[in-house]
């Protein structure tokens, strides 16, 4: 009967492994899963007493072997590249630091020349790897209709980092002034949550997103709430539809339903798409932002306030000013529609109700930066030639503003595996101003 070499090989191997009594049982490391700075390893090796094994180590990233004399990895194999012929027992290994993170494989050799062998792996030859996990950093993005990308903040840690609530890191928010375009048209932002005080309000941890890669769509769809994407993985129920062919969305439609089979999710409202848009995610709120990419956080004190918007009289006025007749005014930004009004002389002309901008025109009179006018409602500003409204008389503005300065403090409990951007969403704190 003839063998082919593999059999032979098979039938050599069984012989000389007939007479193995002495076996390596485990294998286990005192961390498998380190921090990206450098560390020690113990690696345990445990079995009978008479057995013996050699090892080796290699890294991922570059391919280069542990030298187990100077603790450091070379780019060929040498004498000091394999730990030769110990018995059962420790051996610690030093991994440098590596900000991206690596992978060391750890091969634990039975010598069968020894009678050893292997309970684990293939009997010869066993491998386990040790991961090192990469810094990762969060970066705080203030983003919405009429802003500016504003840095927040930002943060850098491991995923294996476990914080306590009094060790956690913090990204303090600290009346940061977000960027907001110039623009004659520039009507400022009303804070949609406040009390008594229009200037000043609130926020909270539903502003707070984090916004997928991009996701294609096979096939079009009008006013349709089946979407069919070429790819649904990593997408979850409750994220948005944040923008559609690099529109934002006036209205985030949810994902209520998800079918792996057909790439098919189903959103709570209609949309229209064409077949190849692009498509952005939005995963809004902590629990959610953790579901999606394990990023723990949690938010404190969060207000936000407007700058005290002013403007002035452009013009002397020597008689009274009531009902819907233009103020021209030395500029206009920052000033929208519904903002209330104080001014040297001003009265109410109803005693419900507050004076109040009622439309703003930021062509006339030069335009919106220098020139401009008002026209206000419920209100009656006295003025004759003997008592005149003097020109530059300051005018100030409450409830609308285009300086807008937040506040708050993210804290963060778990860092995620990977860099990634939270975005507070503006558009969920503040309200567009408008002319009319």
């Amino acid at each position: 009967m003839a063998y082919t070499s593999n059999q032979l090989t098979q039938i050599a191997t069984s012989a000389r492994t007939s007479n193995l009594n002495n076996a390596i049982n485990s294998v286990t490391f005192s961390n498998t899963n380190l921090r990206a700075e450098a560390a020690s390893v113990l690696v345990n090796v445990t079995g009978s007493a008479n057995s013996v094994f050699s090892a080796q180590v290699t890294r991922s990233s570059d391919g280069r072997y542990y030298d187990f004399t100077t603790q450091t990895f070379l780019a060929a194999t040498t004498s000091q590249s394999r730990l030769k012929n110990q018995p059962p027992g420790s051996f610690s290994l030093a991994i440098p630091a590596a900000a991206s993170g690596d992978v060391y494989t750890v091969i634990i050799m039975a010598e069968p020349h020894y009678g050893t062998r292997l309970v684990i792996g293939n009997g010869i030859r066993y491998a386990a790897s040790i991961t090192q996990l990469g810094n990762a950093k969060i970066t705080f993005t203030a983003s919405g209709t009429g802003i500016t990308n504003t840095a927040l903040g930002d943060s850098t840690g491991s995923i294996v980092d476990i914080f306590t609530n009094t060790t956690s890191p913090t990204v303090v928010i600290d009346e940061l002034q977000l960027t907001v375009p110039d623009a004659v048209s520039d009507y400022g932002f009303f804070i949609t949550t406040t009390e008594k005080d229009l200037n000043n309000g609130t926020w909270d941890s539903g502003a707070l997103y984090w916004q997928t890669g991009n996701y294609v769509a096979n096939g079009a769809g009008t006013d349709a709430t089946a979407l069919i994407l070429d790819s649904v993985d990593d997408l979850f129920v409750g994220m948005q539809v944040g923008t559609i062919n690099s529109v934002e969305q006036a209205e985030l439609r949810a994902i209520t339903a998800i079918n792996t089979t057909t790439k098919t999710v189903t959103l709570d409202g209609n949309e229209t798409w064409s077949n190849d848009h692009v498509i952005l995610f939005r995963a809004y709120g902590l629990r959610l932002i953790k579901q999606v990419i394990g990023i723990g956080l949690s938010l404190v004190n969060p207000t936000v306030r407007l700058g005290q918007t002013t403007t002035s009289i452009d013009n002397e006025l020597t008689s009274n000013k009531t009902g819907s007749a233009d103020i021209n005014v030395n500029g206009t930004l920052g000033i929208g529609v519904g903002a209330t009004v104080r001014i040297r002389g001003l009265e109410k002309s109803e005693d419900e109700g507050a004076c109040t901008v009622a439309s703003v025109d930021s062509s006339s009179n030069g335009g919106g930066i220098t020139g401009g006018s008002i026209v206000l409602s419920n209100y009656k500003l006295k003025a004759s030639a003997a008592k005149p409204v003097r020109s530059k008389t300051k005018i100030y503005i409450d409830g609308s503003s285009n300086k807008v300065f937040l506040n708050g403090t993210l804290s963060i409990s778990k860092y995620p595996a990977a860099a990634q951007t939270i975005y507070v969403d503006t558009s969920k704190i503040l309200t567009k101003g408008t002319a009319s």
